[in-house]
């Protein structure tokens, strides 16, 4: 393993090697420069590399960071960055997400640790993970994020995960009835200490789908972003299908899931309001460099629309893919019992096209323990329980 270090000071270099020397297992130290990385742009495949960028020079060290976007065989951790939203996405959309403001001991060992683990686990197969996207509150998005992902549970014969990631006012727990003393928010306090014994104590089972509900209405602390990132890592190791329903609120912790998804559903309701804020989303989600990812779910079609698909598309500037029939009693039916939709329904139909389509050409396997292999997160301190936020 190589430990890589860019900088313009030599101080920042020795100040990191002095609190890494002795803790880190590495095969060579490259002190490097910003304009000196041609040994960056050399690594092979079969190099493993910790590459550490201060970002006091943001220009240049951004530049440092894109030399190995997309090589699983480096993990770059960014120092003195990520004090505003645009540094923090300007990170992730090239791949750094790992991010210290300031420099401390603490930190810095806790982000080396946590690249070692990283780096260890790189010949893992990782699940594919989908988000799902409200135009804006009530049109839907949760409902059909829960049924699409239960199809998939179904379809798949092996446990597909659902989370719920509006934290304060998600409603999974109440479409499916769980009523489990466990929600998304212990997972996420969990997060840097999540294996699969204590997982297995905080997820909710309807059959083959496994849920992790909102959290109380009431909660109001703030969660950093990188506990839903270290949420995901975790989940996405376990699962082979990851679903995300997400609030649609624009937080830094939203932009990290979507730049993650492999597919992105953005659920809209055909009506004036709603189209002109999926406007709105589809310009953020082309910010973030994720449009073409992305495909409409059009939620609540009735026969006779002040709207055609063409009109549709041209509004929000993006593909509608899907049109969900407008179907109260079937959706009041399914929450009443608390189960997922099946059978042979329009809706149950488009359901099952959105499940399609999130399988892809994934095999099935016929496998009842969801924990394929032991994820060991690296522990540095117990006061981490006080840091809690």
């Amino acid at each position: 393993m190589i430990l890589a270090i860019v900088s313009s000071k030599e101080s920042f270099s020795q100040d990191v090697l002095e609190i890494l020397d002795t803790r880190v297992r590495r095969d060579a130290t490259w002190n490097l420069n910003y304009d000196d990385v041609a040994r960056l742009r050399a690594l092979g495949p079969a190099e493993q590399c910790i590459l550490i960028i201060d970002f006091s020079d943001e220009r240049r060290a951004m530049a440092v960071a894109s030399i190995v976007t997309g090589r699983p065989q480096v993990v770059t951790i960014a120092m003195n960055s990520g004090g505003s939203r645009d540094e923090l996405v300007a990170l992730m959309q090239v791949g750094v997400r790992d991010v210290l403001p300031e420099f401390t001991q603490f930190g810095i060992l806790q982000s080396v640790n946590r690249a070692v683990a990283q780096l260890t686990k790189a010949d893992e197969v990782l699940g594919d993970l989908y988000a799902f996207v409200p135009a804006k509150p009530g049109c839907g998005a949760t409902t059909v994020a829960t049924h699409a992902t239960a199809a998939v549970a179904r379809k798949m014969q092996e446990p597909a995960l659902l989370l719920d990631f509006d934290i304060r006012l998600g409603i999974m727990s109440f479409l499916l009835k769980i009523e489990g003393a466990h929600t998304i928010v212990d997972a996420l306090e969990q997060a840097e200490r999540m294996d699969p014994g204590l997982w297995s104590n905080l997820v909710c089972q309807r059959g083959p789908l496994h849920v992790l509900g909102s959290g109380p209405i009431e909660y109001s602390q703030p969660v950093p972003t990188q506990r839903f990132t270290q949420l995901l890592d975790f989940a996405v190791r376990q699962y082979p299908l990851v679903a995300v329903d997400l609030p649609g609120t624009l937080e830094d912790y939203e932009c990290e899931t979507l730049l993650r998804a492999k597919n992105i559903f953005l659920v809209c309701t055909p009506d004036v309001g709603a189209l002109h804020v999926a406007r709105r989303k589809s310009n953020w989600l082309r910010d973030l460099h994720v449009a073409d990812n992305v495909a409409v779910v059009l939620n609540r079609v009735q026969h006779r629309s002040a709207f055609s698909v063409k009109d549709i598309e041209h509004i929000i500037q993006l593909p509608v893919r899907y049109l969900l029939p407008d179907a109260v009693p079937e959706i009041s039916e399914a929450v009443h019992g608390g189960i997922a939709l099946e059978g042979s329904s329009p809706l149950a139909k488009q359901i099952g096209r959105i499940a399609d389509d999130m399988l892809g050409d994934k095999k099935v396997h016929k496998n009842s323990n969801v924990v394929r292999r032991f994820v060991e997160y690296f522990s540095i301190s117990p006061a981490r329980e006080s840091r809690r936020s």
